[in-house]
């Protein structure tokens, strides 16, 4: 599934927790919107209201111009010195009206915590008759969300800096110390990613080095200079370990992908492949190229299709 629609389905669901709870208070406050006198009660209703919503920072009421009504009310304190002001140009005010009470915004950063947030906004009415908006301020990191699986198996292409795109052909490859000993940097990688407990793998070809994750200790990377990936000694830092059941990458696709990589290298002396990464058990390609452009994609897609898209 891709990232725009486990978005869209996280704010479903948060739409479909949240939605009744913000109906009731939105109910209770068009019995404080007649007179100045209620408008404080109002502010005391959000104020008695906010120390009990573990998910809000802030809650204010507008009337249906978009002028605030309410005081800006947090967890601390009544700021009155919003009231008044006009709110009509937030991105929200054209999305609620009285046949689509409820509506969520997309996350931003607030500029009063700096951290990720949320608007909650639900119509205030009296009948079909939009009176105003009720609108809460939520803690993104607070709320509770549903566990979803990112996925990664899908082709994405990344472009980069336009003024390298630019001077592409102004270029030329030039060999780089790695490229003179490519098949045993190759046969290295091959053994380290089959053999010695490494599952993702990362070649910079252009600056003659290796970054490496492991099973073992997933969380750091291991950097190695080109004298320390073409040497056989670099065999002795990792123990021997059994090819993981979990890996989306046969051993034998990890043979072929290197092959490519050799190919992709030395294909034209302005369009070339700068890095290459492998890993075995998300079953991904990363490539990075001279145009400073980036494919991700899944090494059966770019197995069965390179003839066709790289060469």
């Amino acid at each position: 599934m891709q990232i725009s629609a486990l978005i869209n389905k996280q704010k479903d669901f948060l739409s479909y927790e949240l939605e009744g709870g913000f109906r009731q208070l939105s109910e209770q406050c068009l019995n404080y919107m007649d007179s100045t006198s209620s408008l404080n009660n109002l502010n005391d209703f959000l104020f008695e209201h906010m120390q009990k919503c573990k998910y809000a920072n802030l809650t204010y009421v507008l009337n249906r111009s978009g002028v605030q009504l309410s005081a800006n009310v947090d967890k601390d304190k009544i700021l009155i010195d919003f009231q008044g002001q006009d709110l009509s140009n937030r991105p929200f005010f054209n999305f609620v009206h009285h046949d689509r009470p409820f509506y969520l915004s997309d996350a931003y950063i607030s500029s009063t915590t700096l951290k990720p947030c949320i608007s909650a906004v639900h119509a205030i009415c009296h009948g079909d008759k939009l009176i105003g908006m009720l609108v809460f301020d939520l803690d993104l990191e607070k709320l509770p969300l549903l566990e979803q699986k990112i996925g990664s198996d899908e082709f994405r292409q990344i472009k980069g800096d336009p003024e390298i795109r630019s001077n592409l052909f102004n270029q030329n490859r030039v060999q780089s110390a790695m490229d003179q000993s490519i098949d045993t940097v190759h046969n290295i990688a091959t053994e380290l990613l089959c053999e010695l407990g490494v599952f993702h793998l990362k070649l910079h070809y252009a600056s003659s080095r290796a970054t490496i994750w492991t099973y073992d200790d997933p969380y750091n990377y291991r950097l190695h200079i080109l004298d320390e990936i073409i040497s056989p000694n670099i065999c002795l830092l990792y123990p021997k370990k059994s090819y993981p059941k979990e890996a989306k990458v046969s051993q034998e696709q990890v043979k072929q992908v290197l092959k490519h990589f050799h190919t992709m290298r030395f294909m034209d002396d302005n369009l070339y492949l700068k890095t290459g990464s492998l890993n075995i058990m998300n079953g991904m390609v990363g490539l990075s190229f001279s145009c400073d452009g980036n494919h991700y994609l899944p090494v059966t897609q770019f197995l069965e299709n390179f003839e066709k898209i790289y060469t």
